[in-house]
């Protein structure tokens, strides 16, 4: 029982430092394509739909990353 805790635990941090790294570099590439792109195109809306106002994770992005390690955990 205590290397399941543990599994999901390992699995918990890894998850969240791989998550904030995609996060960041995400945001950063659609910023730059945002200031690229004309206002009014259809991409420079889309950008702006997808792109948060921050590279810090939320609380919907920690129960992802908690649904997905204990996930692994049972299945690894």
């Amino acid at each position: 029982m205590l290397s399941v805790i543990w599994k999901f635990i390992l699995f918990y941090i890894f998850v969240s430092i791989v998550l904030a790294f995609f996060k960041r570099i995400y945001y950063s590439i659609s910023k730059k394509l945002i200031t690229k792109t004309t206002e009014g195109t259809k991409l420079h809306w889309a950008l702006n739909l997808f792109v948060k106002d921050g590279k810090k994770l939320d609380s919907d992005d920690y129960f992802l990353v908690s649904t997905f390690a204990a996930i692994c955990t049972i299945y690894l």
